[in-house]
């Protein structure tokens, strides 16, 4: 996928920051380009969370704008045909865009990175209020200049200097065709310039209505190749020749994509074959095709490759930890399959004494802190210096005891334990003394909210 840079936010990532963004998780990301300056630099992170509210003129917004994820100002709103828009701006751009829906606003940046530094973000009225009008100031400066630009534009237009963008594109130039792609061979020949479309056949080859040339070899070779074999070939016609070969339909080399597909609104995306564009990762092929859907499991990632091996992917550390391994270039006859959560049992059960006791999901990573939060934090009654973890060990099931009372008041997290799907968190109203001793408490519990499984598999012989 080409990677539009009209943002601050690195848009490889943008379908796994939707689906996280989803389960209300506050989130870093990574900064990139110059159109928020000078609040946001190349290099800073930023903290995005969810709304609280309606989002207000002069925060800074984590929005999708014109297919692509964005971290810019939110100007204002406007009525437009019934519909409400929000019109967003970078600090370092001339103007707004012309405003998008507010299902496109994803989150606010409530903090900035910067080497080693937090700085929170000042969402006052009174502030929001000063960057505004810091940013009309600029804008009105700069009104001066514009007729004359417009009318320069429409000069040159008007002059033919207007640049139309062609359909055929450069093709990567490792990029090998293959049976159904659709070319496009520009020739010049010395007085002028002929353009000729190729389909390369099923048995490999495309016929070019030369005189001379007729069918040439074309699957498997690289634009590169290609190149010096036509001109080889109209040397022998022509004293002068130069060839550019442009690709107008990919269609060779194709991916299916089953599972959790998140379909979009445009006609390429969701479960299907598609076609590789050249050497393509996984992160943006899934990110080209809709992305995963709500209920994706994205630790869990099925790659099966044509020749029959599999692997398993984790796209939280491919994107957010960089991890070549979780984000390989996919080959012509990958399958790609996205589990749903509820086939990978990536859970944590948090029973007792919390104020939501359930299921909670895991998504990358997890501690005993984390999952008490999620599940809505103590009710008065836990007993929170003996918060039971059961975990499932070589010799059959572990209990650990953490003392929440002890993490809080020396203010250190290193007590937190890390938990594991099919892990059971349990908040009691007194000490716990043994594994027999809770079982018999949650055992009751555990049956409600279907996790015998869990249970059974935590028996000892």
């Amino acid at each position: 996928m080409r990677v539009r840079s009209v943002g601050a936010v690195r848009l490889e990532a943008e379908t796994v920051l939707l689906a996280l963004m989803e389960t209300g998780q506050v989130l870093t990301v990574p900064v990139r380009g110059e159109s928020m300056r000078p609040t946001l630099l190349p290099g800073d992170a930023v903290e995005v969370a969810p709304f609280l509210g309606l989002p207000r003129p002069g925060q800074i917004v984590l929005a999708r704008l014109s297919g692509a994820l964005v971290a810019h100002r939110l100007r204002g709103m406007v009525m437009r045909e019934g519909r409400r828009l929000y019109r967003l701006q970078g600090d370092a751009e001339r103007g707004p865009d012309q405003g998008i829906l507010r299902e496109d606003l994803l989150g606010r940046v409530v903090a900035i990175l910067r080497q080693g530094r937090r700085l929170e973000l000042d969402d006052s009225v009174e502030s929001l209020r000063r960057t505004l009008r810091r940013l009309e100031a600029g804008a009105r400066r700069r009104r001066a200049g514009r007729a004359a630009a417009v009318l320069l534009a429409a000069t040159l237009c008007a002059l033919g200097w207007g640049v139309a963008a062609e359909e055929p594109i450069a093709p990567s130039p490792d990029y090998r065709f293959a049976a159904g792609d659709v070319l496009s061979v520009r020739i010049w020949n010395g007085q002028k310039v002929d353009e000729l479309k190729l389909t390369v056949q099923s048995d490999g080859e495309a016929f070019l209505p030369v005189m001379g040339i007729g069918s040439l070899a074309v699957a498997g070779k690289t634009v590169v190749e290609m190149k010096r074999e036509l001109e080889r070939r109209f040397a022998s016609i022509y004293r002068e020749t130069y060839v550019e070969l442009l690709i107008t339909r990919y269609a060779g080399h194709r991916v299916s994509l089953m599972g959790e597909v998140k379909t979009t609104a445009r006609d390429d995306s969701g479960p299907g074959e598609w076609p590789l564009q050249g050497p393509t990762r996984l992160v943006a092929f899934l990110s080209a095709r809709g992305g995963p859907a709500q209920d994706a499991d994205l630790m869990r990632i099925q790659l099966i490759r044509k020749a029959g091996e599999r692997r398993e992917m984790n796209l939280f550390r491919a994107v957010f930890q960089g991890t070549e391994e979780d984000d390989p270039y996919l080959e012509s006859g990958d399958l790609v399959f996205i589990p749903s959560l509820s086939m990978g049992n990536r859970k944590v059960f948090v029973l007792g004494e919390v104020n939501s006791p359930g299921v909670v999901n895991i998504i990358d990573t997890m501690g005993l802190v984390e999952a008490i939060a999620r599940a809505g934090g103590f009710t008065q009654k836990g007993y929170m210096k003996g918060v039971v973890v059961l975990k499932r060990g070589p010799e059959g099931a572990e209990m650990k005891v953490a003392n929440f009372k002890e993490m809080f008041q020396g203010g250190s997290m290193e007590a937190d334990i890390a938990l594991a799907p099919g892990d059971i968190v349990f908040v009691p109203r007194r000490a716990i003394a043994t594994i027999q001793e809770l079982f018999s408490i949650i055992n009751p519990a555990l049956g409600i909210i279907e996790a015998i499984y869990i249970i059974d598999n935590f028996r000892k012989d």
